[in-house]
């Protein structure tokens, strides 16, 4: 009682242990689930938080290119200005003109300046000077700075300023006039000077943030603000400024032609809006998946898990109690399975009988393949006395002058010669070279009733193929084509190389044929290797062909017989030029 007590402790504990360590692994499922959710919800809120911070800041960065395309297209229209105010005819003179003749031209000068003033409302003063800079004439406001002016050698732009005697912001551009003349273009006459008003490009940042508390501003090369915030404006911005912190983010576009900055300050906060609400939505989709996968773990263990463990420990017990079966309770997958179990144990017996039925065949089958090796070593001895006999017949119709006898003897025994020759591979050449010998013998039987043609392409003649493929075929078509035939008879060999790298080999009759029943039931007979069942002669020579394509070459193969009753036969076999293994 004592032993029994323990060993049904034992099995308690083993049930126990198992069951524990199944939820064990389900709850350590559980907890890397939740390290993964978690960590997936971190890992997605900062590519979110990333990603919305860089559409963003790409969005502001076209932002500012807008802006700076903006100003490169009013420094384009105020080049074309310059330029066809430059080179106007009465402008272009009065650089080079004597004091008289500038005398004369004076108002035609003033009138041009002045209509130059009225295309462009934001010029309030333009001013011409000589190559010493002394100034020449000019038109509107005319403020101290214009004594302070330097001479330039391309169009360039001044910093910002604010005159003291106006509330305005101004800028001027300053534009060298060159002597056409001169052939080289080097020889500066002078300068035409715009004074421009600021406010121009207040307009260009007028509702472009995008954000509620972006700072959008346009600095000239000493950082003082020419657009922008109003609080700001005209103000030099310190260099610490116009760089980023963890509490502002700048973004700075260089304006090309007037070597001004076009700067963003967005506030670093203000880079995340929305991302309250895409945290949440993330969060909601996690905590739906974590439910999602929960479930579907507590339906692996109760549909899935549980199940299969039922089935493990039937295999684990098979071997002691083999007549016991599983109990099928449903009809789901895993029932089915367990009814196939069921159904294989059934056929357990009966298989092992048939395994132990097809161990003893195979193991006949190879002692007599070993005893037809054992018999065809013993059997060459035959070949090679037959060849040495015909040697001597040969020998002996020469001594006695019958030629013919020993013309048919040497064909004879090269074919012999031939046959027992090792390699089962050779070249088309020698296959070839066999059927001329075979059909020697046959002119000289048949009288030259019967006449052998060949047809071998000559890339071909060097291709393998395997021994005595097409020999047979023509004995064949001779022997059941054309010996009952009473006119002559002609038996075409053709070898030619098809798609590259195919030889067909063709051998056509023009015998007594076959009905086409007849051809059916040979290659029928060919296919499904039933030599036994053949009562015709001319089947054995064919299929032992088809079976020995079928050996080397495999399904590669192709083996056509085509036959009309006094027409003829034809026989078609299709290989590749090269054997996948020789010395079969």
């Amino acid at each position: 009682m004592l032993g029994k007590r323990k060993g049904g402790n034992k099995n308690i504990k083993d049930k126990l242990w198992i069951k524990n360590s199944l939820f064990r692994r389900f709850l350590v499922i559980v907890i890397l689930l939740l390290v993964f959710m978690t960590g997936s919800y971190g890992l997605t809120t900062r590519v979110v938080k990333n990603l919305i911070r860089k559409n963003t800041e790409t969005s502001n960065e076209k932002i500012l290119h807008q802006i700076d395309a903006k100003t490169s297209e009013f420094h384009n229209s105020l080049y074309n200005i310059l330029t066809l105010l430059a080179y106007e005819q009465t402008a272009y003179d009065y650089f080079s003109q004597s004091r008289l003749d500038r005398l004369n031209e004076y108002e035609n000068l003033i009138s041009l300046l002045s209509n130059t003033m009225m295309i462009q409302n934001d010029i309030p003063g333009i001013t011409l000077y000589d190559a010493h800079k002394s100034k020449l004439a000019g038109v509107g406001k005319d403020f101290d700075v214009f004594a302070q002016v330097e001479m330039v050698s391309k169009l360039t732009y001044s910093n910002v300023f604010r005159p003291n005697s106006s509330s305005e912001a101004y800028f001027m551009v300053f534009y060298p006039v060159y002597d056409l003349q001169n052939g080289n273009y080097d020889k500066q006459l002078g300068m035409i000077v715009f004074l421009m008003r600021a406010s121009k490009f207040s307009s260009y940042l007028v509702d472009t943030a995008i954000t509620e508390n972006e700072q959008l501003f346009l600095v000239d090369r000493n950082n003082v603000v020419i657009a922008g915030d109003r609080e700001q404006e005209f103000q030099r911005l310190d260099a610490s400024e116009l760089e980023s912190t963890p509490e502002r983010f700048i973004q700075v576009v260089e304006q090309k032609e007037t070597g001004w900055r076009i700067v963003s300050i967005i506030p670093v906060q203000e880079l995340y809006n929305g991302m309250t609400i895409v945290r949440s939505s993330i969060l909601v989709i996690y905590l739906i998946t974590l439910a999602g996968l929960l479930l579907l773990l507590c339906f692996c263990y109760f549909i899935v898990i549980r199940p299969i463990r039922r089935i493990d420990l039937f295999v684990k017990n098979n071997v002691a109690y083999p007549t016991r079966r599983l109990a099928i309770e449903g009809e789901d997958e895993i029932s089915v399975l367990a009814g196939n179990l069921n159904h294989m144990l059934d056929e357990k017996d009966e298989m092992s009988e048939k395994l132990r039925l097809s161990q003893r065949i195979l193991y006949e089958t190879e002692l007599a393949k070993q005893q037809m090796q054992v018999l065809a070593y013993r059997n060459q001895i035959n070949p090679h006395f037959l060849y040495n006999t015909f040697e001597c017949i040969r020998a002996m119709a020469l001594y006695y002058d019958a030629d013919e006898i020993a013309e048919i003897t040497m064909a004879l025994s090269r074919i012999f010669r031939y046959a027992i020759k090792g390699d089962n591979v050779v070249t088309v050449a020698e296959e070839i070279r066999n059927i001329r010998e075979y059909a020697k013998i046959i002119h000289y039987r048949f009288g030259g009733r019967i006449r052998v043609d060949i047809q071998v392409e000559e890339e071909a003649e060097d291709k393998e193929l395997i021994k005595l493929i097409l020999q047979p075929i023509v004995e064949n078509s001779i022997f059941h084509g054309l010996e009952q035939k009473l006119e002559d008879g002609l038996v075409a060999v053709k070898v030619e190389i098809v798609r590259e790298t195919w030889l067909r080999l063709t051998v056509e009759d023009d015998g007594c044929g076959m009905q086409q029943e007849t051809v059916d039931r040979l290659l029928y007979q060919m296919k499904r290797q039933s030599l036994h069942r053949s009562s015709s002669k001319d089947s054995i020579g064919l299929t032992n062909i088809y079976q020995r394509l079928q050996l080397f070459y495999g399904e590669t193969a192709t083996f056509r017989m085509e036959s009309s009753p006094g027409k003829g036969t034809r026989v078609e076999i299709i290989i590749p030029h090269r054997i996948p293994g020789k010395g079969m």
